[in-house]
């Protein structure tokens, strides 16, 4: 199910090789609009099986990346650059060797977070963003009710960090046990219902054969980022897809979100949880691809001490959380 391309590879800001795809590009005009794909942590390309062929289909081209350490790009040159920030460079580097100037960003997961800092770095190369599913801030905070995300990072670091070469070795013994993984996220609904297997499969698969040390540096990383001094100077577009049965992210992040966006768009999809692009295919891809097209040729930014309709919107949204 994974997407189907010829990768290339490009040097980023500390020489990490990062990889990534373009699709389209030769056969669409370069006056196109153009998505740029951020992932989620651990997430390879398997989220956007549906996504990309369909944008193609109706004239708009896509970048995808991998994050450092995953899929095809390289391990960190620098093991400190594991950071929200670092991704966002990564991103406008695979951008750039491209050709891609300006871009809709889509963020899924942690590519919320990725677009957000993209967005900080080059506001104006980005027409407008997707968030979906994922934090703006503090992102193992609210996992469940207790927020036990952020406990279970503290006690993964405790016991991985002062022997990284026995985390590897645990991390390495279990793999093969991507289907005991799916049935664990189904049990504990961050899996939707409809999510394919097979899709939730290379999901695992990819994920057992990361290093489990930079997995939990860049947990870290998103736990103390956050974007909430950015989020009322977002001056393009937003557009902000929550999934009503998320556990990671829940739809009281995306309304916290929402209110503090200045032109946005709020919509919760009955049924969806954290894997909301593949719980509903159909729905996702044609809300994007609507999105792109209502956006493209929209300009940025709001008239001073006018309130947008976004404001208006978002203040609804605060009055019905």
């Amino acid at each position: 199910m994974a997407l189907i391309a010829t990768y290339d590879s490009v040097r980023s800001f500390d020489r990490t090789r990062i990889a990534y795809a373009r699709f389209g590009f030769g056969d669409l005009d370069d006056a196109a609009p153009t998505v740029v794909l951020a992932n989620g942590i651990a997430c390879a390309d398997g989220y956007w099986t549906y996504l990309v062929p369909h944008l193609n289909s109706n004239g708009i081209r896509v970048l995808y990346f991998d994050y450092r350490g995953h899929g095809r790009s390289g391990e960190p040159a620098n093991p400190n650059e594991i950071t929200v920030v670092s991704s966002a460079r990564d991103l406008w580097a695979a951008a750039d060797a491209a050709g891609v100037g300006d871009a809709v960003v889509v963020g899924h997961s942690m590519g919320v977070a990725t677009a957000l800092e993209a967005y900080r770095l080059e506001p104006g190369r980005i027409r407008s963003l997707v968030l979906t599913a994922g934090p703006f801030e503090h992102a193992l905070s609210t996992v469940y009710p207790t927020g036990i995300g952020r406990l279970a990072l503290a006690l993964l670091e405790l016991a991985a960090e002062p022997v990284p070469w026995l985390t590897r070795g645990v991390w390495r013994a279990g793999s093969g046990q991507t289907r005991a993984a799916e049935q664990i996220g189904r049990i504990t609904r961050m899996i939707g219902e409809t999510a394919p297997p097979e899709i939730m499969a290379e999901y695992f698969a990819h994920m057992q054969r990361l290093d489990p040390v930079l997995l939990l540096r860049m947990f870290r990383a998103l736990q103390l980022h956050t974007a909430r001094d950015l989020l009322p100077d977002v001056a393009c577009p937003a557009l902000v897809l929550a999934g009503e049965g998320d556990r990671l992210t829940p739809v009281s992040v995306a309304r916290e979100m929402a209110l503090l966006l200045p032109d946005v768009e709020l919509e919760v999809v009955a049924g969806a949880r954290h894997t909301l692009p593949v719980d509903d295919p159909l729905f996702f891809c044609e809300r994007i691809q609507a999105w792109v097209e209502s956006t493209w040729d929209r300009p940025g930014g709001l008239p001073a001490g006018d309130l947008s309709e976004g404001e208006r919107r978002g203040a609804e949204v605060g009055q019905h959380a």
